[in-house]
């Protein structure tokens, strides 16, 4: 009966779609740092503005955990692409070519309970850190800087490892972590009274953001059309919308010195998730 009532659903669909949305749909990887849910309705009015600019349906895919989601991007499984800016260079020498990253710097800070005696990162010696995962740019990130100052996990901290970045913050809220290892955005994307209970810590790492990337087998127009329509996107009302909301502040040009930035990571991450150089 289910599958009876779907079809005919779907043929209804296709007969009532706009003819400009007939196209074989275009998929948009998300990288998994939040819910599926969340990532679904945070990125509705992009993916709405892709579809109007390009012409076809948009539809956004994510993983259950970076692993799969790296797996997925390198192996060239999505049309678009919404990923961290290390995974990012590993997906461009993959076919994927880059458009634009997040104008906001992407910082990797250490969140700890409001009432927390911890007041700077350099006394998490022998406490508990909460992780997103620890292929994020921001454990990525915050792991190297501690391990900068001669501090390893495992050895001076444990390591307790979250589904997403607001799994990891509410853990810290409620006392199972004594500090978590985020971004600002997401924390802009939890719950208020989870953001009420925690305080930041200073950091001073700063790595360029969330890359968007279209994969080359697209083609120089149709990539040149979605890159027309991120810019109209970012100027119109839902677009500065969806900037105040994420906290993402717009577009920038990926550029050479970014991706060179970015290699030190991309060294760390290949190592943890033992992948290869190409």
């Amino acid at each position: 009966m289910c599958r009876i009532v779907c079809s005919v659903l779907a043929i209804l669909v296709l007969v009532f779609a706009p003819p400009a949305l007939a196209a074989p749909p275009l998929k948009l990887g998300i990288m998994p740092f939040n819910s599926a849910l969340a990532l679904i309705k945070t990125h509705q009015p992009l993916r709405l503005a892709l579809e109007r600019r390009l012409g076809r349906p948009v539809e956004v895919f994510t993983e259950a955990d970076y692993t799969a989601f790296v797996n997925e991007s390198l192996a060239g499984r999505y049309d678009l692409l919404i990923t961290g800016p290390h995974f990012a260079v590993m997906s461009i020498e993959k076919g994927y070519v880059p458009l634009v990253h997040y104008k906001a710097p992407l910082q990797p800070v250490f969140v700890v309970r409001s009432a927390s005696d911890i007041t700077a990162a350099e006394t998490l010696k022998g406490r508990s850190v909460a992780l997103s995962s620890r292929f994020s740019i921001s454990s990525i990130g915050g792991m190297k800087w501690l391990a900068d100052k001669g501090m390893l996990p495992g050895r001076d901290y444990q390591v307790r490892e979250y589904p997403t970045h607001g799994a990891a913050v509410a853990a810290v809220a409620v006392g199972e972590a004594d500090a978590a290892l985020t971004t600002h955005t997401p924390l802009k994307q939890v719950p208020k009274d989870i953001s009420e209970r925690v305080r930041l810590l200073p950091s001073d790492i700063r790595i360029p953001h969330l890359m968007t990337l279209a994969h080359e087998r697209l083609g120089k127009a149709e990539i040149e059309l979605v890159r027309q329509a991120l810019a109209e996107f970012a100027a119109s009302d839902e677009g500065m919308q969806f900037f105040r909301e994420t906290g993402y502040q717009g577009y920038d040009n990926v550029t050479e010195a970014d991706i060179r930035a970015l290699q030190p990571y991309v060294s760390l991450v290949r190592q943890q998730m033992n992948l290869g150089a190409h």
